[in-house]
């Protein structure tokens, strides 16, 4: 599959000079890695709750909740782990789940936690989460119900109040990455770069939210964010590095790709003025990403290098996965649902596999941050004895 052309052009040229000739002319090639998968733990998932209603449901209704909650394109709740504990307008609980990114990857950048993501819960009031009319009115417009079905719709809500989720979740993730930067004595230039990010991200969730209540016909909006009483931080610039090449350099391009992809086959007009916003705004989050980690290995040097590389060598890894099977509509509801935003997953796995060949690992091969297993084996050949 091949991506929108002009886009992907302009993407690939833009996160090529972000780095710099002088700076890419100085990355030495990293030797690639990959690193050991994290054994299953418990993770910490809520939903809202009204103190009023007395204590929190106990550890089987929760689960039943957080099923309903937490559907086919999230994590897969398979056990709660602890009794319920009111935190901020909602019941947390410590949870078993398992990943399910491969069925539909993620669309952004992610707030983690012990390499869990963390998301809020969704709840009926919206709680000041809707896009407020601009100059131009693109992010007032509504889109259009008429010829939607009553299934269409609520496939679109879901999938719409998913993207909000995410998006709401990314300005805490830019937030912990303007302190990672700061703690780590980055320029200010990137600094001022992730604040403004993060009200990307805020903009983002309510173009989100207000097209899922469009489609749903009523308010919708994210309860408290589950954030821990101590939020860490990147230890070192490796460990930040790392992190910026994985949600950023990965997530934040093909993120942006996605976006434009969506756009071009959107018909809806309030849908393509919100996807046009936010694919220009995922591509300067991208260059940001490219950028930080030119500037983390140029600081911290082959420690870092090794990091970014282990990084663009998993990405690489999960293109020779074979794909799940596909439970989406097909024919016509599949293309009334694209003109509103919405893609099949293996629409999102395809756009995301062609996002990865065709500008991910070329760029960090470009720039020296990652060159291709065999490769790295030719270039030293006392790898293979």
């Amino acid at each position: 599959m091949l991506l929108d052309r002009s886009f992907r052009q302009t993407l690939i040229a833009r996160l090529l000079q972000s780095a710099g000739p002088a700076t890419a002319a100085a990355l030495l090639v990293a030797a690639p890695g990959c690193a050991e998968p994290e054994a299953e733990a418990a993770d910490l998932r809520c939903f809202a709750w009204d103190e009023a209603l007395g204590a929190c449901l106990d550890r089987a209704q929760a689960l039943d909740e957080l099923k309903s909650i937490y559907t086919r394109c999230d994590d897969r709740i398979v056990s709660v782990e602890s009794d319920g504990e009111l935190r901020n307008g909602g019941c947390c609980y410590e949870v078993i789940a398992e990943d399910q990114s491969d069925i539909c990857p993620m669309e952004g950048r992610p707030f983690t936690l012990e390499g869990h993501r963390v998301r809020a819960a969704p709840r009926e009031a919206e709680a000041g989460w809707l896009a407020r009319a601009t100059a131009s009115g693109a992010s007032g417009q509504q889109p259009s119900l008429a010829d939607l079905t009553g299934e269409e719709r609520e496939t679109l809500a879901g999938g719409w109040l998913r993207s909000a989720l995410e998006e709401h979740a990314s300005v805490a993730s830019f937030a912990r990455f303007a302190l990672d930067l700061m703690a780590l004595g980055a320029p200010s230039s990137l600094v001022e770069a992730a604040h403004i990010a993060a009200l990307d991200e805020v903009g983002h969730a309510r173009l989100g939210f207000s097209l899922a209540s469009a489609y749903r016909g009523g308010p919708v909006g994210p309860a408290a964010f589950p954030m821990p009483p101590a939020v860490p931080i990147a230890p070192d610039l490796a460990a930040m590095a790392r992190a910026a090449a994985e949600e950023g350099c990965v997530g934040e391009t093909v993120a942006a790709l996605l976006a434009a992809e969506k756009r071009v086959r959107a018909g809806d007009a309030a849908v393509r003025a919100a996807l046009e916003v936010i694919a220009e705004d995922e591509a300067r989050h991208a260059e940001l990403a490219w950028l930080t980690v030119a500037w983390a290995i140029g600081a911290g040097g082959e420690p870092v290098r090794r990091a970014v590389a282990e990084v663009f060598e998993a990405a690489a890894a999960s293109l020779r996965r074979p794909p799940p099977p596909e439970a989406e509509p097909g024919g016509g509801r599949a293309a009334a649902l694209a003109a509103h935003g919405h893609l099949g997953g293996a629409d999102v796995r395809a756009l995301h596999s062609a996002a990865l060949a065709q500008v991910v690992l070329p760029c960090a091969r470009a720039l020296g941050l990652w060159q291709p297993a065999a490769a790295a084996g030719a270039a030293r050949p006392e790898a293979s004895v």
